[in-house]
């Protein structure tokens, strides 16, 4: 057919064919991120990772090229868009996230297509770094020995931070460093099912010295510029779990619209325990008023009904706890 057509028009024809060959191309991408990673030194990964310190500004930017101008979606995890960032990012070319959180690290997908060829797809992995303040939770055992006639207090010293990377303990009394080994009284070590997650300070058979004000440093090396953190515990003869009782009996009947208060004290406990109420389904009631130990549910509803529980802690040994039943009728 194209015999019968004039020559100009079939060179309209193939420049017009080669033009569109020449300007359409399929999508390529990169990632690239903005501010500085955190250079952890002693690690070396052979993927792309971008760490970061929780709580700054994570910024990705998608470099796509491609004709047509390609489409751009961010998913995390492959296959789908994150609830995880806000829904005005995920088309856009750089995706942000503010005060970025623990749970928002993971692998972060750039998908780009036009429609030409196979969609072009980058990932980068997102490493969040945080150090969270430790906790020091004190147990005691005391064992008889009968030849002797006395009894040998141990008492155990279990420290705990959440972190990311790996946390490293060091343990303290008073100024002075504690090491395995260093004292034969002190024994240090990690329970093999923890894996790394916990350090525990035994004190075998305490004697004099062991009463004394312990610290527990823990340490991400100051990866992102994160310091380390300190927590301390007071170790005396007074030493002792919690103890509490209540200032009311169960069951405690009411009626609909009536004020009730519910008391708790403690009886015991070194350090001086806190209380907190909790209830057994679901949260306290809104309306509820609380005061040390002391609950009040200034006009109570059917819907109020339950049972409550006043919970004493102080980190030593387990916590006290006390229930009582509330029935409206």
């Amino acid at each position: 057919m194209h015999e019968c057509l004039p020559a100009s028009l079939l060179k309209c024809f193939a420049d017009a064919f080669f033009r569109l060959v020449a300007f359409t191309a399929p999508p390529t991408v990169r990632i690239i991120h903005s501010g500085l990673a955190c250079n952890i030194e002693e690690e070396r990964y052979s993927e792309r990772v971008y760490t970061i310190r929780e709580g700054e500004t994570l910024e990705l930017t998608c470099l796509v090229t491609g004709h047509p101008r390609p489409q751009i979606r961010w998913t995390k995890t492959a296959g789908s868009a994150s609830d995880r960032f806000q829904d005005s990012s995920v088309f856009n070319e750089t995706l942000r996230i503010a005060n970025i959180q623990r749970h928002q690290g993971g692998r972060y997908y750039c998908k780009a297509e036009n429609g030409l060829g196979s969609p072009a797809i980058k990932s980068i992995r997102v490493d969040v770094y945080y150090l969270d303040d430790p906790v020091v939770t004190v147990h005691q055992s005391i064992g008889e020995s009968k030849e002797q006639f006395y009894y040998e207090r141990t008492v155990f010293l279990r420290c705990v931070a959440n972190s990311n990377p790996p946390v490293r303990y060091s343990w303290r009394r008073g100024q002075e460093v504690l090491l395995q080994g260093s004292d034969k009284g002190v024994e240090i070590y990690e329970p093999f099912f923890t894996q790394g997650e916990t350090k525990i300070l035994k004190l075998k058979n305490l004697r004099p010295q062991d009463y004394a004000n312990y610290s527990c440093i823990a340490s991400v090396r100051n990866v992102c510029n994160i310091s380390d953190k300190m927590v301390s515990f007071r170790l005396s003869n007074k030493t002792a779990s919690p103890s509490i009782k209540l200032l009311v009996d169960d069951p405690i009947v009411v009626n609909p619209g009536e004020a009730i208060t519910l008391a708790c004290v403690t009886t015991g406990g070194e350090p001086l325990p806190t209380l907190t109420w909790v209830r057994s389904v679901g949260a306290l009631p809104e309306k509820t008023v609380l005061k040390g130990g002391t609950l009040t549910i200034p006009t109570i509803s059917s819907d109020d009904a339950g049972t409550y529980s006043c919970i004493a802690n102080n980190n030593v040994g387990n916590p006290a706890k006390k229930s009582i039943n509330i029935i409206v009728r």
